[in-house]
Parts: C-alpha cells; sequence; structure tokens
C-alpha cells in the first residue's frame, strides 16, 4: 500500500471518526451531568415545564451509593439473649378446658327438624316446601297429633307414567317426601317410602275398582300400604280408589289407586293425600254446597289450583287423627293352586 492510500484512509477516518467522537462524548457528559443533579433537573421539569415526575429527595440522591453497603448490617445486634423466658405466661393463667365444653349445650338438639326440608333427589328444579294450612287443635285431638307414628309405603307405577317422566323414580321420591311433610304438619304421619316397582298391567282398559282389585294380589314386601300410581287424570268424579275402614273396623285400610291432576306440576301430590286418608277413615266431600267442598279439603272433589296450600276439613282431620295408631290391614295370603294341595 503506498503513502498516497494511507493518506486518504487517514483523512476519511478523521472525517467521519470526528464527528461521531464528539457526538458520543457529548452524549456521555449529558449523561453524568443528568445523573448528578437528577434531583434539580426534574425540579425544573416539574415546577415549569409541568410534567409529572417523580422528585427525588436529595438526600436519598446524595446517599443513594452507601445504601447498597452490605458492611452496614450488624449481626451481633441478634443476641440469643434478648428472649427472656419469664414473658411465657405460666401454665396456671391458661383458660381452664372446661370452659369451651359450655358453647353446645346453649343450642338444643331441638332446633334440627329434618322433616322440613325435601331431600336431594335431582331432577328438575326442586319446589319450594309445601305450607300446609293447618288449623289449631285443642284436648284430646292435640296430644293424638304429638304421638309419632311411621307409616312405610310402597309404590307401583304404570307404563304410561314411566314414559311421561324419564325421571319416575325420583318424581315418585318427591311426591312421597312432600305428602309427608303435608301429613306430618295435619296429623303426625311420616309417609316413608320403602320401595318402588313397575305395575306391569293394562291400566288404560280398567276401570279404579278393578286396579284396587289387582293391587291386592300383589305383595307389599314389609311396607303397611301398597299404592298404585298411573297416568290416568283426575276426571272429576274418579281421583282414584282406596280400602276405607268402616269406624268401627281394628284395621287401617291398605291398598289405594292414585290417579294424576291435569296441568299440575306435581300431579299425584294432591290425589295421594286423598287416597291415604281414606285408609285411615276419611270420608269423599261430593257435595258443592258443603262448606269444605268450597273451602278447597283435598277430600272433596273441587277444583283447586295448585298453588293454594293443601288442606283438610275439621271432620276428616279428626277421623285420621283417631285411627292414626291403629294396624293395617294383613297382607291377604296367596291362594294355593290345585296341584299344591294334598289329598
Amino acid at each position: 500500500m503506498n503513502r498516497k492510500r494511507i493518506l486518504a484512509i487517514a483523512k476519511l477516518v478523521l472525517l467521519f471518526g470526528t464527528p461521531l467522537a464528539l457526538i458520543f462524548g457529548l452524549f456521555s457528559c449529558g449523561v453524568y451531568c443528568g445523573v448528578q443533579n437528577r434531583a434539580g433537573i426534574t425540579h425544573f421539569e416539574r415546577d415549569w415545564l409541568g410534567l409529572d415526575v417523580e422528585v427525588p429527595d436529595d438526600a436519598t440522591v446524595a446517599k443513594a451509593p452507601e445504601t447498597k453497603a452490605p458492611e452496614t448490617k450488624a449481626p451481633e445486634t441478634r443476641a440469643p439473649e434478648t428472649k427472656a423466658p419469664e414473658t411465657k405466661a405460666p401454665p396456671t393463667t391458661a383458660v381452664p378446658p372446661s370452659t369451651p365444653s359450655t358453647t353446645p349445650s346453649v343450642t338444643p338438639p331441638a332446633t334440627q327438624v329434618p322433616s322440613t326440608t325435601p331431600p336431594t333427589t335431582g331432577g328438575p328444579e326442586p319446589l319450594p316446601p309445601p305450607q300446609t294450612k293447618v288449623d289449631p287443635l285443642d284436648g284430646s285431638l292435640a296430644a293424638r297429633l304429638q304421638l309419632p307414628v311411621t307409616v312405610r309405603i310402597k309404590v307401583l307405577v304404570d307404563p304410561p307414567l314411566i314414559e311421561d317422566h324419564p325421571d319416575w323414580i325420583d318424581y315418585l321420591q318427591r311426591t312421597v317426601s312432600r305428602a309427608s311433610q303435608v301429613y306430618e304438619q295435619q296429623f303426625g304421619i311420616r309417609l316413608e317410602l320403602s320401595g318402588v316397582g313397575r305395575w306391569m298391567v293394562a291400566t288404560e282398559g280398567m276401570g279404579a275398582s278393578e286396579l284396587l282389585d289387582d293391587l291386592r294380589g300383589r305383595p307389599r314386601e314389609g311396607a303397611e300400604i301398597l299404592v298404585g300410581f298411573t297416568n290416568r287424570p283426575f276426571d272429576d268424579t274418579t281421583a282414584g280408589q282406596a280400602d276405607t275402614p268402616l269406624p268401627d273396623s281394628p284395621f287401617n285400610g291398605a291398598y289405594g289407586v292414585v290417579y294424576a291432576t291435569r296441568h299440575h306440576r306435581e300431579a299425584h301430590l294432591r290425589t295421594l293425600l286423598h287416597e291415604v286418608a281414606h285408609m285411615f277413615g276419611a270420608l269423599d266431600i261430593t257435595d258443592p254446597a258443603n262448606p269444605a267442598y268450597q273451602a278447597g279439603s283435598w277430600m272433596s272433589y273441587a277444583a283447586v289450583p295448585e298453588s293454594r296450600e293443601p288442606w283438610i276439613d275439621v271432620d276428616n282431620r279428626q277421623r285420621v287423627l283417631m285411627r292414626k295408631d291403629l294396624p293395617f290391614a294383613p297382607e291377604a295370603l296367596p291362594t294355593p293352586s290345585p296341584a299344591e294341595i294334598e289329598p
């Protein structure tokens, strides 16, 4: 490389390098001056230029390098002698263990009322608990109301109802549970669902009496009463049928057929209340002029909206209360076939 080329390259370096070096030098000086005078610059920007900036404290800026020094931490200050064991409370000042045991005694167990809460059995959205209209009682009837009685129910369901209610088992549980809540408030009787099954019978071609006769030939399997649920609608003349004991009978009825009520969400609730009351001696109210008919007793055939609370008239309520603790009719023994009879 000759001398002329070296001179040319040197001139180019001086021509372009000098301005770049000057620019970087000014930039470095500006950064240094800005860091050293940060407080003054931010004061100027805030007070004169109106900028929203955070102004550091002058003392904080001046002492910033010293805050990073780890030598300022004195490990000697963590002396174990500073923990005074005498500050712990002596055992005699502790709360006696007998004081917490007094807390549960203020809540009596009688506040639990399981009968007012329907079981969560799934299916459609549950309805609120039925608020039955309960008339006051006095004397012997009030004492009869306090007598607890549990009645086990077995339910058979016909095919049309199963087709209409895919959740038919849950539907039966809800219906019996809600009927039990009403009976507990009106009579002190708890209805317990002990079993469910399919009722394979041609309900469309049979009357209420024939359906009841069919039930009498079926086993109750330990239940006190056997009820057949059919999807046949209540037609204002027949809501079903049930065994109704005479006033002097030593047994209550044990079999009943329950029809449906048109356009009711709980289509079998009112008729179940009606037929079970028959088994305890309650009687039908068929005269529209009867005050109990006009008031909508569930023993009448009056058209009552589903929104009205269930209610039973005074006379029929007394009949049920007086027979609530009587035994139910014994289950009929199966008739032996001719081949089973010994000569």
